[in-house]
């Protein structure tokens, strides 16, 4: 019998540490999903003040948003035990620094190239920490995960024509641009095959709207400059966004 108990007392102890380390893991692709995100916001809003020096909001925007990314590079810090996710950290520690002296100084061409290269370095981190945390998704989780690289998108692609029209790499952003539209088309297939109830096919209606004009503006980036109009864009496609999400947390 004592035998017994202490075979079950291992086994209950190896499902304890199982969910606890799925509900870390979670956390660790939840946080990595808001570096990606937060990489190409905060490369945007870079671009945006170069082009558009007088906009005091976008500093605030800025400085928020960094705070967020060191939330976000914490909270994996505290969850994960992978040596190898830990030692990635440390290089974002250091990238987040370099890019918070960066900040302090006056926005150049120079800084706006190294930006957005930090960017990328940012995204590539934020991948191989998620592929050291397996995590088995459930049909909703999914559908969050495709909003969540909806809005990554959103800002990767706003990142790169902003870029091209301050002429920065402008033949390589312009590809990379191409290929993150095409991404975008591919999740918004998904999005609209997906059994959504009545009320949340209306957000959907409108996130594929929004995305029309979208890629209107996009195509004539070439003759016409629109940043400004863009955002305001991105702004209530994030909205509609945010409704799907809350859907799919609620049904989960």
């Amino acid at each position: 019998m004592k035998k017994i108990v202490f075979i079950l007392s291992i086994v209950l102890g190896v499902i304890s540490h199982s969910k606890a380390s799925t509900r870390s893991d979670v956390k660790i692709i939840e946080a990595s999903e808001d570096i990606r995100y937060l990489s190409q916001k905060i490369a945007k809003e870079y671009l945006y003040l170069y082009y558009n020096p007088s906009k005091i909001n976008l500093k605030n925007k800025l400085t928020e948003n960094m705070k967020n990314l060191e939330k976000s590079i914490q909270e994996i810090a505290i969850n994960t035990q992978n040596d190898d996710s830990k030692n990635i950290l440390n290089f974002l520690t250091y990238t987040n620094e370099e890019i918070q002296v960066l900040l302090n100084q006056e926005v150049s061409n120079d800084k706006s190239i190294l930006i957005l290269d930090y960017s990328e370095t940012f995204v590539e981190a934020a991948n191989s920490i998620q592929s050291l945390h397996q995590y088995e998704f459930s049909d909703e989780e999914k559908m969050l995960m495709h909003l969540k690289e909806l809005e990554y998108l959103l800002e990767r692609v706003n990142k790169y024509y902003i870029a091209s029209i301050l002429n920065l790499n402008k033949i390589s952003n312009q590809q990379h641009m191409r290929n993150a539209l095409a991404k975008v088309e591919t999740i918004l297939k998904i999005i609209k095959e997906y059994p959504y109830p009545k009320k949340i096919k209306k957000e959907r209606s409108k996130i594929l709207k929004y995305w029309k004009s979208n890629k209107r503006f996009l195509n004539i980036s070439t003759e016409l400059s629109v940043p400004n109009l863009l955002l305001l864009f991105t702004k209530n496609f994030r909205k509609s966004i945010k409704e799907l999400e809350l859907h799919h947390k609620q049904n989960q």
